[in-house]
């Protein structure tokens, strides 16, 4: 066996998953039928995460595995590597699903502990360190050789989805490198689903080209909401069909997709859950006090994932020509220099990219319009 400390690791998970009873026939059978409970042969996102809270939160699973980034990882390898490339997990793709939650659910665990300052990246001190900590241990100048090739834009950071690259070269040097490409939903995922299920799978699910007029749109139903105490009452009771005052993940994800599909966008709700969880009471329900929050949650995350992926090529980081076309798409009026000098506020380590949760802080700060901030608050 080798002695890579990675390969170790993912050589135990399938010892790890028999003990949780993830590996029997049987067993994987039972556990389908609880996370497909409708019966249709698909699952979404929502649905896996609706999952995984729950097998945690019995004490079935082990609680590192309720780990969002890790999910998000674990569905799009599942989806876009392992399967058929469609924005669904099919029954025949549910073992790999259970080993990508495992495996990338141990990675992140060890990435938030090499993660010393808790900002979702790593510098080279901190993988130098962090590595030492786990077994691995390298000499200052291998470990700076080691961190250059994971930093391929050389910003002196590296971020999860770049560790698990990493990881898998060591795991696997001869597995094609975008193996752990971070990869969105395409927009043929409807048709790859029709494709199988007929075309009643994506009857409430239509991938359509959206523009910054429907977000206005959806804008200003949610602003007339927020101002009728019956039309918001109305609109949570359709959120929460079964009247016991908290929601899901999973309901929610319903209620946009139904309601809302203009707003269907996977990473954007879970960002606005999140956050709407986190500022809430810290538990895993949005309730019917925060609703309000939730509702501008949905729409600005929304709203600005479209705009950074309008102008992003696909590697989830605006360079400054970039950033200069989302200033034309928002209507913001600047000068080269003036642009020039607001990129490099938001670009705070000076790697020359803005990464999306930098542009997010930018876009509440700069580019929403004071009615929408009102709203989130």
């Amino acid at each position: 066996m080798s002695s890579d400390q990675f390969v170790q690791l993912r050589m135990t998970l399938d010892t790890e998953m028999k003990t949780y009873g993830l590996i029997q026939p049987d067993s994987l059978k039972s556990q389908w039928k609880r996370l497909d409970y409708n019966g249709n042969n698909v699952v979404s996102l929502a649905e896996i995460d609706k999952m995984v809270v729950e097998m945690v939160a019995g004490g079935t699973w082990p609680s590192y595995l309720n780990s969002k980034p890790a999910l998000m990882r674990a569905y799009k390898k599942t989806t876009l590597k392992d399967g058929d490339g469609d924005a669904w997990v099919e029954k025949k793709e549910f073992h790999a699903l259970l080993l990508n939650i495992f495996w990338f659910g141990k990675l992140f665990q060890i990435f938030q502990h090499i993660d010393s300052g808790s900002d979702r990246r790593i510098d080279v001190n901190e993988f130098t360190s962090g590595l030492a900590q786990i077994g691995l241990h390298l000499d200052p100048q291998s470990a700076a050789q080691e961190f250059a090739k994971i930093d391929g834009n050389h910003g002196g950071q590296v971020l999860f989805v770049e560790f698990c690259g990493y990881v898998r070269q060591r795991v696997n040097p001869d597995a094609h490198p975008d193996f752990d490409a971070d990869i969105v939903s395409g927009e043929h995922c409807g048709r790859n689903i029709r494709a199988k299920h007929g075309h009643h799978a994506t009857r409430d699910l239509v991938v359509q080209k959206k523009t910054l007029s429907q977000f206005d749109d959806v804008e200003k139903k949610f602003k007339t909401a927020l101002q009728s105490n019956h039309s918001l009452r109305k609109m949570w009771s359709s959120l929460d069909f079964n009247g016991n005052n908290i929601v899901s993940l999973a309901e929610i994800d319903k209620w946009v997709v139904e309601s809302y599909p203009i707003l269907n966008h996977k990473p954007a709700l879970m960002r606005a859950y999140k956050k709407t969880i986190r500022e809430g009471n810290g538990d895993d329900w949005v309730q019917k006090k925060e609703f309000k929050p939730l509702l501008g949650a949905l729409l600005y995350f929304n709203k600005i994932f479209w705009l950074f992926n309008e102008v992003d090529g696909d590697d989830r980081r605006l360079n400054f020509d970039e950033f200069k076309k989302c200033l034309v798409i928002l209507g913001q009026r600047m000068s080269d220099s003036d642009a020039q000098h607001e990129f490099q506020q938001i670009d705070r380590n000076r790697g020359g990219i803005i990464l999306f949760d930098e542009f997010c802080h930018w876009a509440t700060m700069k580019s929403c319009p004071h009615a929408f901030v009102d709203m989130l608050q």
